[in-house]
């Protein structure tokens, strides 16, 4: 069962992170109106520059939007299980107290003691183990390679026998490395009931629907995105039974 020191902890650093990327937001919006206000008065030549800022900030600011989903959910998780210990632990005291007198609240510490049972339930189903709903990478000619679904991390890249590299999602028979494939190119992950994409430093970068991702950074990954790892194309979707190619 998680602690309430855990949880507060976690719930305090969620906070946090929450505060700064706002405050990186607000930072980054302020930025991209104040240049597009003056872009127009601009001559050609400083103008591109500016255009080229205003696109990197953009692409910036999208990446912070989605930090600060995984976070918010992050945050909003650990309030609910800190909610249910506590409840739990209420439940606890209550039990202690009922005990000292058996002979005549013998009913109410039945019931509670069935509450309780109810409540570490409850717990068991919050942060049991999860559970991975099938999803797959669809290629441009409409096979789908499907991600594993008994672990919540999926490497994709290309295999090198030699150096003990075996991807998840191995790309080399799909001509991925003529595609600028790294043998270690991206993770995907499945937390908090979404799907992040993290680029691992690949040679040629990860984009997800034409924005590239920063390296090492999670970013949010929602269904039917369109990403690139180099230049190899395919969708990511929930899985379709049919055209499925199984790893």
């Amino acid at each position: 069962m998680p602690t309430r020191q855990a949880l507060a902890q976690e719930i305090a650093d969620a906070q946090r992170a929450i505060s700064a990327l706002n405050d990186e937001i607000t930072a980054t919006r302020g930025y991209i109106s104040a240049n597009e206000h003056v872009l127009q008065g601009q001559p050609p030549s400083l103008r591109a520059i500016t255009e080229e800022s205003l696109a990197k900030a953009r692409a910036n600011l999208a990446r912070k939007e989605a930090e600060l989903q995984i976070s918010q959910q992050t945050l909003a998780n650990a309030q609910r299980t800190l909610a249910k210990v506590e409840e739990i632990e209420r439940k606890q005291q209550e039990i202690r107290k009922l005990e000292q007198d058996l002979d005549t609240i013998n009913a109410m510490l039945e019931r509670a003691r069935g509450d309780l049972a109810r409540l570490d339930a409850e717990l068991l189903t919050m942060t049991g183990p999860t559970v991975i709903p099938p999803f797959s990478l669809v290629l441009a000619d409409g096979r789908a390679l499907m991600l594993p679904t008994d672990r919540t991390e999926a490497l994709v890249g290309c295999q090198d026998a030699a150096d003990n590299i075996f991807p998840d999602v191995d790309l080399a028979p799909y001509d991925g490395r003529t595609n600028g494939v790294s043998r270690r190119h991206a993770m995907l992950r499945f937390a908090g009931g979404q799907w992040t994409i993290t680029d691992l430093g690949s040679a040629n970068g990860t984009f997800v629907n034409d924005a590239a991702l920063k390296p090492h950074t999670p970013t949010a990954l929602p269904e039917g995105s369109a990403v690139k790892f180099g230049a190899f194309a395919v969708t990511f979707r929930s899985a379709v039974p049919n055209k499925t190619v199984r790893l």
